[in-house]
């Protein structure tokens, strides 16, 4: 067992293994070591040697596009000679077909309407859905993957097939009329029966094909035995880890149950995105949807990337930093890709400084004076029961504790575990959260789950959350459409800093899951791995960060384009003046960069200075194209305050948007090191 202390010398003794919650599945489909390191859609198959040197790398390759027989079977060769333990899926429909003149196979009576007639299409009009419960519909869907793949998953070239929005309630697209009488289908009636024929349709391909590898994305618990795995697209899972939203604990079991209670072997997926891939007007651009610069500055948010990987390292799953939503499959690769931590020596481990306190230990049939009952909620001796009975309805708070009664401190960390009962089946879903109603839910919603389990079933909430600077936060349980949900128990702990550690042959795995930064001390003397990309400091100041002010006529812009965050500032005559400040956390040479936004028409003259230091730039912004443009070079003194300013003038507008500052210092020097200091939400690998 690792010794391990903090700066003030706490012995981080308390150790908790999730195997007592989830087990972790130390099944694989294959003999990879670890990272297992996936890449979806990125590619289709090649017989060029030197790619598939480079493409060989990944554990898991999810591949688009067609190509014959012959030539995914030299691709699966030419693959094996560097990785023989490599998992190929191909991509084929379920869910997602193309427009009715792309897919002359698809009848029109085929595809799914509404209730006036209209065929139902999405994804800026690019995907269309058909509808399943037509077993001639659901026949040709399976011919579809026969045709694309038979053969190649008979001989088993291809391992598997990857579909993409399987979701397991056919009402999340709006109304829709399955039985084409010119009605609405009741979401309660209709929803389960679209899981069912969904379900039938992979247990097809499963007696087709024994060894088939399914995996599909947004499937949900009743899909699990049917399937081998879910892709999680960013947005669900890892995403919301990065602003607190998500406690790695939560994210940590989830992909643990989806490895463990898949069809075995489990093969799922997750991918950590980035907010430039949120943006809903770059949906259906295609090659128009970011700019080489864009990219260029979400492959070096390094930060981001290891968390994700930190995280999925907590369990068996496999892991992706993407784009996003928009684009995937971007073969970006990192020096925590190539580590040799070999096979896992157990399942992950939470470590706590000190054991944790007791705040509220509840159960149903004790007083409920430390709740607040909404609506047509009632205490009975079996629990908290709260519902709604409008499917229509939107969301409504069924329970809550009293934050009166049940206080939750800023900064201090709170461990909730809570026992549910399903009593009637959402509508579409229940939902959990530690909320302020001062902070507003936009940016203070903590802890947020959610569930969508059948009538009877039990809904097990485990989560970990950090209030912000808000007094009032309170537990509360949501539904969304009509749904009855029975609160059985309820216990809140209060947790002291811990970290996730999980050892693996050739080293360890560690997160800080804190918004606060923690100093570790190791057992033994561990090494660093050795890259020469990612800083061991960044900065990134936005303009709409606090440390930001602006004097002079600064306009703000947003909408189409390359820029950080969600806009930036515009000025339009010379001598405005935009500030940004910060405080230099190690003594170190340090890189100044600009994040530009796109625009031809911006200044030839952007005047850039930094205070204390004497140092300035003039650049153009006129091919920034909202990526990081290097302005200076300067030495920096830990704890000292800096600013970087920007004087508007020149030949055209200047643009405001966000300030990068780099060390000199590597994130990954290759040093032996017996101590280490990881940053909120960051995480780190160790060799042996």
């Amino acid at each position: 067992m690792w010794c391990i202390r903090t700066v003030a010398a706490k012995t981080f003794g308390v150790l908790v293994s999730i195997a007592a919650v989830v087990a972790a599945s130390m099944a694989s489909a294959s003999g990879q070591g670890y990272p297992r390191i996936a890449n979806l859609w990125g590619f289709g198959p090649t017989t060029d040697a030197a790619q598939c040197e480079k493409l060989a790398r990944y554990d898991l390759l999810v591949m688009a596009g067609t190509a014959g027989a012959d030539k995914w079977r030299k691709f699966r060769a030419e693959l094996e000679k560097h990785n023989p333990d490599i998992i190929l899926l191909g991509t084929a429909p379920l869910m997602n077909v193309g427009p009715p003149e792309a897919t002359p196979w698809m009848r029109d009576e085929w595809f799914l309407r509404r209730p006036s007639g209209e065929k139902i299409n999405w994804w800026a009009g690019q995907v269309y859905v058909p509808n399943i419960f037509i077993d001639e519909c659901l026949d040709a869907l399976v011919a579809q993957t026969e045709q694309a793949y038979g053969p190649l998953l008979a001989d088993g070239t291809l391992d598997g097939v990857f579909y993409d929005s399987v979701v397991g309630w056919v009402t999340w697209l709006g109304e829709v009329d399955t039985d084409r009488d010119g009605q609405a289908d009741v979401a309660d009636e209709v929803n389960p029966r679209w899981r069912a024929r969904q379900n039938l349709f992979f247990d097809r391909l499963r007696e087709r094909w024994p060894r088939i590898l399914i995996l599909a994305n947004d499937v949900d618990a009743g899909h699990r035995p049917h399937v081998n795995g879910r892709l999680f697209e960013g947005a669900p899972l890892l995403d919301r880890l990065v602003d607190g939203a998500l406690h790695p604990q939560a994210a940590i079991r989830t992909l643990n149950e989806w490895m463990t209670k898949s069809h075995q072997p489990g093969i799922t997926l997750a991918i950590m995105t980035h907010p430039l891939g949120w943006q809903g007007w770059r949906v259906g651009r295609g090659a128009q949807v970011t700019t080489r610069a864009e990219v260029e500055r979400v492959r070096r948010d390094f930060s981001r990337m290891r968390l994700g990987l930190l995280t999925a390292l907590m369990t068996d799953a496999y892991y992706s930093y993407d784009f996003g939503t928009v684009w995937y499959g971007l073969p970006w690769w990192y020096a925590e890709y190539d580590a040799p931590l070999g096979r896992p020596l157990g399942p992950a481990k939470e470590v706590f400084d000190v054991p944790p306190v007791v705040v509220l230990d509840w159960k149903a049939g004790q007083p409920v004076e430390a709740f607040v009952l909404d609506g047509e909620s009632r205490a009975t001796p079996r629990g908290i029961e709260g519902s709604q009975t409008d499917p229509e309805a939107i969301w409504t708070r069924l329970f809550a504790t009293d934050a009166e009664v049940v206080r939750l401190e800023p900064g201090k960390a709170y461990r909730i575990v809570a026992e549910c009962e399903v009593l009637q089946k959402p509508t579409r879903t229940f939902q959990f959260d530690v909320r302020t109603p001062t902070g507003g839910w936009e940016k203070h919603d903590k802890g947020v789950l959610h569930n969508a389990g059948e009538t009877g079933s039990t809904w097990i909430i485990e989560t970990t959350v950090t209030p912000d600077d808000f007094p009032d936060y309170c537990l509360e349980w949501h539904v969304s459409g009509a749904g009855g949900l029975r609160l059985r128990a309820l216990r809140i702990l209060s947790v002291s800093e811990s970290y996730w550690l999980r050892e693996f042959e050739g080293g360890i795995a560690v997160l800080n899951a804190s918004p606060r930064e923690i100093t570790v001390k190791l057992g033994q003397p561990m090494r660093r791995l050795k890259d020469d990309e990612a800083p061991a400091q960044i900065m990134e100041i936005d303009d709409s960060s606090p440390d930001f002010s602006a004097e002079g006529a600064w306009e703000g812009v947003a909408g189409d384009g390359g820029y950080y965050g969600l806009g930036y500032r515009l000025a339009a005559k010379p001598g405005a003046t935009a500030t940004w400040s910060f405080k230099a956390p190690t003594s170190d040479t340090y890189t100044f960069f600009a994040c530009v936004p796109s625009g031809r028409s911006l200044t030839d003259a952007a005047a850039y200075s930094l205070s204390p230091g004497g140092i300035a730039a003039n650049i153009s912004q006129r091919k920034g194209d909202g990526g990081w443009v290097k302005l200076f070079q300067c030495r920096l003194r830990a704890g000292e305050r800096y600013t970087v300013s920007l004087r508007s003038g020149g030949t055209g507008p200047t643009a405001a948007d966000a300030i990068r500052i780099e060390s000199a210092a590597r994130y990954n020097d290759g040093a032996t090191v017996t101590s280490l200091t990881l940053a909120p939400r960051d995480g780190t690998l160790l060799l042996r």
